[in-house]
């Protein structure tokens, strides 16, 4: 009635002031239940340096390690963007197929203006590579940083469930979980019908062969399975090896991975040392894929690296 009459009532001050104050009142209450609505579907996470809180479950995810991307698949996200290394190649063989994404330059130095292009609403980061980029990453999108370069098998699971829940997908991870778990009891069963097998994982370089130890996700992946480790026992994921030094360990089998074509075992193979190796003797020695044994390191490629492992063993795949 007071404003249909505005024209023939004089209101006070105070009137005003009260009505005023009222729809003012109005909008905070409002802003209120917004708020406590928006709180029920935020996340808080705890990754390898801290939490990091997300307003509710992201949609839009940027992984700037291949096991991330390999984990956001397995849950049925698929990622905005990925560190890619400008290898499309690998991202079709790591997902089975080929899919849209945006790629983010090298892993090692992911590409900022990409990554701010592709507006994420999370960014999942390598604790060894982009922890010194953390604060730039964060000012684009929330960031969670979680082990998978220097991270061990049993790391990579845990990284799994983090990556599950920050998008809502805790669920399905548990029951991938359980999935996975059994597979693996799978290949321990064949492995132990086979005895006690000592097994050596190493990566050869131009200049250099790193074996993957029982703290690598490679190495565990083996322990995991039944198999001995040919190098335990120390907090290193990788360690550089001599052939004089390989000689002593002599494992029963040697998983070697490599994609270059000068690798120094290919000078290592001509030698008498090499050739009195127990694996080479018994025709023990595979030449694997890199990128499955020791670049994706996500919960697929651990079963991958399991089957192949005894698919070569067993003479099912030839070597590489």
């Amino acid at each position: 009635m007071i404003l249909k009459k505005l024209t023939k009532t004089i209101l006070t001050v105070g009137a005003i002031t009260a009505i005023l104050a009222g729809c003012g009142n109005t909008s905070t209450a409002n802003q209120t239940v917004a708020t406590t609505t928006n709180n029920a579907n935020a996340i808080t996470i705890q990754d390898t340096i801290g939490t990091t809180t997300l307003p509710a479950p992201a949609q839009k995810v940027v992984a700037l390690e291949w096991s991330f991307a390999d984990d956001l698949l397995a849950l049925g996200v698929t990622p905005i963007g990925i560190a890619d290394d400008d290898k499309p190649e690998a991202m079709t063989k790591l997902a089975g197929k080929a899919f849209d994404y945006m790629p983010l330059g090298k892993r090692e130095t992911p590409d900022l203006e990409k990554i701010t292009e592709a507006s994420p609403d999370l960014i999942i980061a390598d604790s060894d590579r982009h922890t010194k980029i953390k604060e730039q990453l964060d000012q684009i999108a929330p960031t969670i940083v979680l082990n998978s370069r220097k991270g061990s098998y049993a790391e990579s699971i845990d990284d799994f469930k983090v990556i599950a829940k920050a998008v809502g997908k805790e669920k399905e991870a548990d029951a991938r979980v359980k999935q996975h778990d059994q597979i693996m009891a799978d290949l321990k069963k064949q492995v132990e019908a086979m005895g006690s097998k000592k097994v050596l994982i190493g990566v050869a370089r131009k200049d250099g062969f790193d074996v993957h130890t029982s703290d690598s996700y490679a190495g565990q992946v083996m322990t995991e399975m039944g198999f001995q480790n040919a190098i335990s026992n120390t907090d290193e994921p990788y360690v550089e090896l001599s052939l004089e030094t390989l000689t002593t360990l002599d494992p029963d089998i040697i998983f070697i991975a490599t994609d270059d074509s000068e690798a120094i075992t290919n000078k290592w193979k001509e030698t008498p040392v090499w050739k009195n190796l127990k694996a080479a003797k018994n025709n023990q020695v595979f030449m694997v894929d890199r990128d499955i044994w020791t670049r994706f390191r996500g919960i697929t490629p651990a079963e991958k690296i399991g089957q192949n492992a005894l698919d070569f063993i067993n003479g099912k795949v030839k070597s590489q």
